[in-house]
């Protein structure tokens, strides 16, 4: 990975960890050398996060659509998504994942 691949993705990093402190009202931060010892970006309680921000990510059509067919009934859009042969995924919106998050800390 380049260094600006590299720098670009610490930067998402501390920003998901500036979002989760401000929800929760605690000190969340990266997980220093994750990539040499191959753990998590950032460990929250029982949630092991790993953070990816690529150019272009297929899911948000799908998100569009769950939130459009939420939109009525109030309910939490979430995508389950899998490719073949991996495991299946379940995709939330960072403040719906928050309010998760809270209820488990």
């Amino acid at each position: 990975m380049s260094k600006l691949g590299k720098d670009r993705g610490a930067s998402y990093e501390r920003e998901v960890c500036k979002t989760l402190s401000d929800a929760l009202g605690t000190k969340v931060t990266r997980v220093l050398g994750q990539a040499r010892d191959g753990g998590s970006d950032i460990d929250l309680g029982p949630f092991m996060i790993e953070c990816k921000r690529r150019r272009k990510i297929g899911v948000y059509e799908w998100m569009e659509q769950a939130k459009v067919s939420s939109a009525s009934t109030g309910q939490m859009p979430v995508v389950v998504c899998r490719a073949d042969g991996k495991e299946s995924l379940a995709i939330f919106r960072l403040d719906d994942a928050i309010k998760l998050i809270q209820n488990e800390l």
